[in-house]
């Protein structure tokens, strides 16, 4: 007996709210289900995943929408797991597992431009669930930041996505000649990098330049402006004042920084719109 998972559909409303009513006591003698998720402005049917088996819906997990601030100028699109479902007599067979995992490699998250995921689960089941299925950590009591450890590759990978973009949108294509320039990279938990921006390519090149008009140095959250997050102005003056960015040829140039984030973003939009 095989067990398949996929996306909600509408025919599993009642199945899926009596799963629900057996697994949490909140859900008994109220119209729980209705209030989570149908009525919730962001429910999103795509980030719903059901696990059958013989027709027979036995699993489920809810991904919730979430605008996740990292700093006082980068917000991100992230997705909350909620109500993680399993009969008990199918528990123990890896459902919970493939439950988390779905979203991802179904591409879900990627269609929705979500770069971050997070729960608030049972801490005794880190190491035998929430690890295993996505390398989720436990967060300490105390206020931390988290580094995504990319690998030059990936941003490479990220960068052919954005050029291939831009120069199938003859607007983004004119918006490219705007900010042509070269900027590298040394932030915490990335490797070095350096991307160029040419009058009709963008690309990127592992380690530093010594001879790019712009450097951008610390931590992390920096880094999302490059795929998405809001950026304004006034962060990036910030961030030069205190030298996570250092510029060698005049200050209008964090303009065109800015404007080159922006381009990305929407390049990045563009390609998942198609």
């Amino acid at each position: 007996m095989s067990i398949s998972y996929r996306r909600f559909r509408d025919s599993d409303e009642t199945a899926l709210e009596s799963l629900l009513k057996n697994t949490f006591p909140s859900f008994r003698g109220s119209n729980q289900w209705s209030w989570k998720y149908r009525q919730n402005p962001k429910f999103d049917e795509s980030l719903l995943v059901i696990a059958e088996r013989d027709g027979k819906l036995i699993g489920s997990n809810y991904w919730l929408l979430r605008d996740l601030k990292l700093s006082s100028a980068v917000t991100v699109r992230a997705a909350l797991a909620a109500d993680i479902a399993v009969y008990p007599d199918c528990r123990g067979q890896g459902i919970g597992t493939e439950l988390i995992r779905f979203p991802r490699q179904s591409g879900a998250f990627k269609e929705r431009g979500i770069l971050m995921s997070y729960m608030f689960g049972r801490p005794e089941l880190n190491e035998s669930l929430y690890r295993p299925a996505a390398g989720y950590i436990i967060a300490p009591n105390s206020t931390i930041t988290y580094r995504r450890h990319f690998n030059c590759q990936e941003l490479r990978e990220k960068f052919q996505e954005i050029n291939h973009a831009i120069n199938s949108n003859g607007a983004l294509r004119d918006k490219l000649k705007e900010v042509v320039m070269c900027i590298s990279f040394k932030l915490r938990g990335a490797p070095e990098f350096t991307v160029h921006i040419e009058p009709e390519n963008v690309y990127l090149e592992e380690g530093k330049l010594e001879e790019s008009e712009m450097f951008i140095e610390g931590s992390l959250p920096l880094s999302f402006l490059i795929f998405g997050g809001e950026i304004s102005s006034a962060y990036l003056f910030r961030s030069w004042i205190t030298g996570k960015i250092k510029i060698r040829k005049g200050f209008h140039r964090i303009f065109k920084l800015r404007k080159a984030f922006i381009l990305f973003q929407a390049a990045l939009r563009e390609k998942r719109q198609h």
